[in-house]
């Protein structure tokens, strides 16, 4: 297994595309490869580091049962996408669990039409906070899963935002997304905080912290994107090649969603499909995902970016793992939420350190 070193320089494998593309050496699984220096520039401080690990026993069962239950038919087909997305928006979103309130403290308000749940260590003071925008392909609302990664946050003493937002085909990228900029604006500023999403809400952090650069907003002090949902026009020649081996999404149904959460706008407008956003003069960016996820390809695309407009971007790649396995019950969940910990704490540490210089 080969774990990230941040401070180290080094190209990306192009796992999913062609050498052309990347055209940079590659080495093993995890290896560090040099990109060369170019003249007159510094190298942005760009990694990669893969976890090339088997998957445990308890995740492929846990695969396989997704399987067996066809977890991807949710996404498969604009009609049937919309047929399940507004049975589960009925339901509505699943508040946290009777342990997450065990365990942590939970505190529930309403803001702008919208529910925010903010969950705090039960003992410590929080060193640090994690404004958290959820995932679905903007139109599932919040599950029972999620709280497994809030709650471990919550107990490595991080403070955990989480606003359940109004959701397509009902509501728009227009709509949505000044309010949750208003959130997050409130959300910075007394601790040191990072801005944390998963599948669609991956793409949505990192188009807040595009805004916020843009209107010379607050900074806040980290990005991190979980299998994050950075073109939605699916556009990718390796998309299709990936979709038998992913347990959980479809083609189909996700660019549907990814139409009506564009709304007016074009699907690959840089408020939609955040890879086609500037990257430059934005807070670290830390990028989990896994190899079997049709999210992946724009990931290679997202690196090329960050390399050439000098961006600070790390990615931690945990082979055979899909799409969120962060917020599930296996092993390697429980390793990526402790890894998540330490980088928002870090995050905390580095911003304690400019504000004393």
């Amino acid at each position: 297994m080969a774990l990230l070193t941040h401070n180290a320089r080094y190209a990306v494998p192009p796992t999913h595309h062609s050498e052309a593309h990347h055209p940079v050496a590659r080495g093993a699984a995890g290896d560090r490869v040099s990109e060369p220096a170019r003249p007159g520039r510094l190298d942005p401080v760009i990694s990669w580091g893969v976890d090339d690990r088997p998957a445990t026993w308890r995740a492929r069962v846990y695969m396989l049962g997704m399987r067996i239950a066809r977890d991807k038919q949710a996404f498969e087909g604009e009609e049937h996408t919309l047929q399940v997305a507004r049975q589960r928006q009925q339901s509505g979103n699943c508040p946290p669990t009777r342990l997450t309130r065990l365990l942590t403290d939970v505190r529930e308000t309403r803001r702008d039409g919208m529910t925010v749940w903010t969950v705090r260590p039960r003992v410590m003071r929080p060193v640090a906070r994690v404004f958290y925008v959820h995932g679905g392909g903007y139109v599932h609302p919040l599950t029972a899963d999620y709280w497994h990664l809030v709650r471990d946050l919550a107990r490595a003493g991080i403070e955990v935002v989480v606003p359940a937002y109004p959701l397509a085909p009902d509501a728009t990228v227009d709509g949505v997304l000044p309010r949750l900029q208003q959130l997050a604006v409130e959300s910075l500023g007394d601790l040191p905080t990072v801005l944390m999403g998963d599948s669609a809400g991956g793409a949505l952090v990192l188009v807040l912290a595009q805004r916020l650069r843009d209107e010379a907003g607050p900074r806040p002090d980290g990005v991190v994107m979980l299998s994050p949902w950075l073109d939605a026009t699916l556009d990718e020649d390796a998309v299709a090649g990936l979709e038998a081996s992913d347990p959980m999404l479809a083609e189909s149904g996700l660019r549907a969603a990814g139409r009506w959460w564009a709304g007016s706008r074009s699907p690959a407008d840089p408020l939609v499909s955040p890879v086609n956003g500037e990257l430059h003069d934005l807070p670290p960016l830390d990028l989990f995902i896994g190899d079997q996820d049709i999210l992946r390809p724009a990931v290679d695309d997202l690196v090329a970016k960050a390399r050439d407009q000098d961006a600070d971007l790390r990615v931690h790649e945990v082979r055979a793992m899909f799409h969120v396995w962060m917020t599930r019950r296996i092993p390697e969940a429980r390793r990526t939420r402790r890894a998540l910990a330490r980088i928002v704490r870090e995050r905390a540490r580095a911003a304690a350190g400019l504000a004393t210089t």
